[in-house]
């Protein structure tokens, strides 16, 4: 694929202080080691956090992906920024 993504699945937000971001970076890091598939993880500005998944090898989603996001969803917990979490209340688990 030449290294481009063509589809991706990714996620970002703004956790409420510098420590926040690394605690969910540091939780999905965990999470991607144990299921032996890695997302790009970005953290900029100390608190804006992004992470995009995908299969590298095919430039696109796989059930991998999928299969990982999933796992992100359900088991890392966020300190959202109050702030960024006012204005994008679907971050809220239901």
């Amino acid at each position: 694929a030449g290294g481009e993504k063509s589809i991706c699945i990714h996620r970002t937000f703004t956790a409420k202080n510098f420590q926040a971001s690394l605690d969910a970076l540091n939780s999905v890091g965990a999470i991607c080691e144990s299921l032996g598939h890695h997302a790009d993880l970005h953290l900029t500005s100390y608190r804006n956090v992004t992470i995009v998944i995908y299969t590298h090898s095919v430039g696109g989603v796989t059930r991998n992906d999928l299969e990982l996001a999933k796992a992100l969803d359900d088991e890392v917990k966020v300190t959202y920024s109050p702030k960024w979490l006012k204005e994008n209340e679907a971050a809220l688990p239901t």
